[in-house]
């Protein structure tokens, strides 16, 4: 609808969603957490609600303040020299048990068995694709989990 090529749809959709078999959640290690003691925004993901007079900016701040001291790490951080996906300041990642899997998932070398044959797009996804994606979606995060 807004006019993109299919490589352009592709890596606008990538900047917050994960290509199926490389989501974080899917190990059981990471979450999404927003206050639910607040008035919900619309669109209760978003950068906005987590900063300046947001419904979440306390949480943020106990998060920021404690989360690491039980072993949960914010993933995608808005450092600026990061790539991949886009800041998200409600996925945190339980390190204790997810640094393990990160391990083993970069031991598989995932982008020799990520097939895109059977993808909507998955025409449009290739080697050059799927090497930026790891480096970047997988590999560009938080320096404390890896």
């Amino acid at each position: 609808a807004s006019g993109l090529d299919p490589k352009q749809s592709i890596n606008k959709i990538i900047e917050y969603s994960t290509m199926p078999g490389t989501s974080r959640h899917h190990w059981g290690t990471d979450l999404d957490i927003i206050d639910g003691s607040v008035s919900q925004p619309e669109n209760v993901l978003s950068p906005q609600h987590f900063e300046n007079d947001g419904p979440f900016v306390q949480l943020k701040k106990w998060l920021d303040k404690n989360a690491n001291s039980y072993g949960f790490y914010l993933v995608y951080t808005k450092d600026p020299k990061r790539k991949g996906f886009k800041y998200e300041p409600w996925h945190y990642s339980y390190k204790p048990l997810s640094k393990i899997y990160l391990d083993s998932y970069k031991a598989q070398c995932i982008i020799d068995k990520v097939v895109t044959t059977d993808l909507s797009g998955g025409e449009h996804i290739d080697a050059d694709f799927l090497h930026n994606y790891y480096q970047q979606n997988i590999l560009d995060i938080n320096p404390e989990l890896l």
